[in-house]
Formats: C-alpha cells, structure tokens, sequence
C-alpha cells in the first residue's frame, strides 16, 4: 500500500475519533428514564405499587443522597415516572411516582417490578422534609 495511501487512512481514523464524542449544542440535558418526558402529555396517568422507600446516604464529601423505591407497574406497557419539586430553600423535597402509559395500547396484565436510585444530592445543613406520593419518609 503506498505510503500516501497509509498517511491518509490514519488521518481519516483521527479525525472520526475526534468527532465522535461531539454533542451538538442544541441537544438538552438528557433525561433519566423516569424523569417526566416531554410526550407524556399525550398518554394517559397510571399508579404504580411502592414496595420500599428508602432514603439512601452515599459515602462522598460533601456528604450526598439518593431515594431508592421498588415496586410494580400494573403491566410492562406502564413507564416509571418520578417527579421532584422542592422549596427554594430545600427544607422540603417532595417526589411524584407514577406510571404513563398509552391507553389504546394492548398489553399483557402482569405486574412489571422496578428498583431505581434517584439522585438527591447534597441537602442543606438544615433539616430537609422528603415525602413521596404525600407521604413523610424522612428528614
């Protein structure tokens, strides 16, 4: 193989290596999978089955948490979704779980189970009432 032909391939593999890891800048934050999407409003609110809630510290610095739940969609059609808001002041984080799902759908009945981690992060020195679905879990 000539010695141009050589020199031009490496080019060709440098220069496509360099462009693969681009992200074009008018993508948006990708979303988690349970995180609200923005065709949700076409589909239809479900429920979901909330087996374990539970509050989880990781070992960071500063020191950081996570929500971890399981449970069960009412079929493998219905998508996990976690909604957060929170006060300005993070003295309170509440979490919406829920399902979407598309009513014309035909899908198998049998509970779908799921375990997430949602992140948390960092919580204020103060105390910090978490609620999920209404419900007091922790502070």
């Amino acid at each position: 193989m000539p010695r141009h032909t050589s020199l031009s391939i490496i080019f060709y593999c440098i220069l496509l290596s360099a462009c693969a890891g681009f992200v074009s800048p008018t993508q948006g934050p990708t979303l988690a999978p349970w995180d609200p999407q923005p065709n949700d409003s076409r589909m239809q609110r479900g429920e979901v089955e909330l087996t374990s809630v539970k509050i989880i510290t990781l070992e960071s610095d500063p020191r950081q948490y996570s929500l971890s739940i399981r449970g069960a969609l009412p079929t493998p059609c219905h998508h996990l979704r976690v909604a957060l808001s929170q006060s300005n002041d993070r003295s309170r984080i509440d979490f919406e779980v829920y399902s979407v799902f598309e009513p014309d759908e035909i899908c198998i009945q049998v509970l779908e189970p799921f375990a997430e981690e949602i992140p948390i992060g960092v919580l204020t020195s103060r105390e910090s009432l978490i609620s999920v679905n209404g419900n007091r879990i922790g502070e």
